[in-house]
């Protein structure tokens, strides 16, 4: 079968995937034992997506995972100073985020995420205290462009045409060849978007990634802008329900297993070696790799990687609970944008407020102490919280978060094909064609699964 490109191609396989998906959770551990298997080196987002988008595509996935946890930086924990359970670091998801729904239908975990109502993109100027929130129109002609009270004050219709431009950049093309890093627009709405979707300043900005996020979410609908929030935390709302889905299928994650070299031969992986032993990969079985740029050079040293990576500093402070505010916090999760402040995201879940910082740069250097006193008078600002006092706190620094979404490293992601026949790559950081976000890990697990399995079946004919 030769695969084609396209939306036929995705949705034929997505509702493929989701059919043998659900087949797998009713026949679980004993239909395996016949399948042919599929290696995947790493249990992040990207790994998960494979390994569940393969299992579904009737193959058997073996998943290895390094650390005693699925999810990479996606995943949620017990903070005891806090006495709360939070995420690592706090990402958005959109309803346009296709490849990760379709993986929690897949996994029969679409109920985990919670949409806000209505859709929209609320901020604060912490200069002037000016507030304003974005709001995307229902339909798939973007009219709230024509409202000057559903878009960012100070910006004119005509500053809004450069998204038409944007949507055609050229891979080699920065944001600033479209936008007057001068004007109000600039650092009102294109900074914490680039900085929000790519972890990268704006000024420095890929503008095909830009232009790829926004056309499948804010530029489409209401319905695809609709930001989801995790009431739960990540982890049970993305990652546990996938790790209890394949352990449901007798393909449980391999926890605490490093793989530490690949063996070579004839065009193709033929073993691989973990602390454990060496496993020898039969013809027609497949290999992804599913792992950060470094490791994936380690393992491959003629791929290509990228070399830049940007910080987050996600900062979570623990508020006081005044009986008359408990009821309200934890009746609400909310998120603002702050403009003109170290701190670029508040994310409020009951009494625990989230704070991100992308593109952290030097910021990321700093003790926490300083980092977590430093924003927290511009958080108490835009919450009504006291200032003076600042609550307890956990600071969470990914020093290499992602990678610098600029067109100098957007060139050198790696294509998910390589020049061995049965090794496939996967990866936030691979070339998705999409920031490299949850989404983009997801959607690169679910590409690599189904080029494994067309590897699969044509050796078997």
């Amino acid at each position: 079968m030769v695969l084609k490109r396209g939306l036929c191609h995705i949705d034929w396989y997505r509702r493929r995937s989701i059919r043998g998906a659900r087949r797998m959770t009713e026949l679980g551990e004993a239909n395996m034992g016949n399948r042919p298997p599929v290696y995947i080196l790493g249990a992040g987002m990207a790994g998960l997506a494979a390994a569940v988008r393969a299992a579904g595509l009737g193959m058997r996935p073996v998943l290895f995972e390094a650390t005693n946890h699925a999810g990479g930086r996606c995943r949620s924990f017990f903070e005891d100073g806090l006495n709360r359970t939070i995420d690592n670091g706090t990402h958005l998801i959109l309803g346009g985020n296709r490849g990760l729904f379709t993986y929690l239908d897949e996994i029969g975990a679409a109920g985990g995420l919670t949409p806000m109502h209505p859709a929209q993109f609320p901020f604060r100027d912490m200069a002037d205290g000016r507030t304003w929130t974005v709001r995307p129109s229902a339909g798939r002609i973007p009219w709230w462009l024509l409202v000057p009270g559903r878009r960012v004050p100070g910006g004119r219709l005509v500053d809004y045409l450069a998204i038409m431009r944007i949507a055609r950049a050229g891979e080699d093309a920065p944001l600033t060849d479209f936008i007057d890093a001068a004007s109000p627009m600039f650092q009102r709405f294109w900074q914490p978007l680039a900085r929000a979707v790519l972890n990268t300043e704006a000024e420095e900005a890929s503008a095909a990634l830009i232009g790829r996020m926004l056309a499948e979410t804010l530029m489409k609908s209401a319905e695809a802008s609709r930001p989801y929030l995790a009431p739960k935390g990540l982890s049970a709302a993305l990652i546990d329900p996938g790790v209890a889905h394949l352990g449901g299928i007798g393909c449980a994650p391999k926890f605490g297993v490093r793989v530490k070299s690949l063996d070579f031969a004839g065009g193709r992986v033929g073993a691989l070696e973990t602390e454990t032993g060496v496993t020898e990969i039969e013809d027609g079985a497949a290999v992804i790799a599913a792992l950060p740029p470094g490791e994936t050079g380690r393992l491959i040293p003629e791929i290509e990687v990228p070399g830049r990576f940007n910080a987050i500093v996600n900062v979570h402070y623990l508020l006081d609970e005044a009986p008359e505010n408990q009821q309200k916090r934890h009746s609400e999760a909310r998120f603002l944008g702050l403009i003109g402040s170290p701190a670029h995201w508040i994310f409020t879940r009951g009494d625990v407020v989230s704070v991100t910082i992308s593109a952290a740069g030097a910021l990321a250097d700093q003790p926490a102490e300083r980092i977590a006193s430093l924003i927290w008078m511009d958080v108490a600002a835009a919450l009504g919280e006291n200032g003076t006092r600042m609550p307890r706190y956990r600071v969470v620094k990914e020093k290499r978060a992602t990678i610098a979404q600029t067109p100098a490293q957007n060139a050198l992601r790696a294509a998910a094909e390589t020049r061995f026949d049965n090794l496939f790559l996967a990866g936030d950081w691979t070339k998705t064609g999409l920031p490299a976000t949850i989404e983009g890990a997801v959607r690169s697990g679910q590409k690599a699964a189904g080029l494994a399995a067309e590897f699969s079946n044509n050796r078997r004919k």
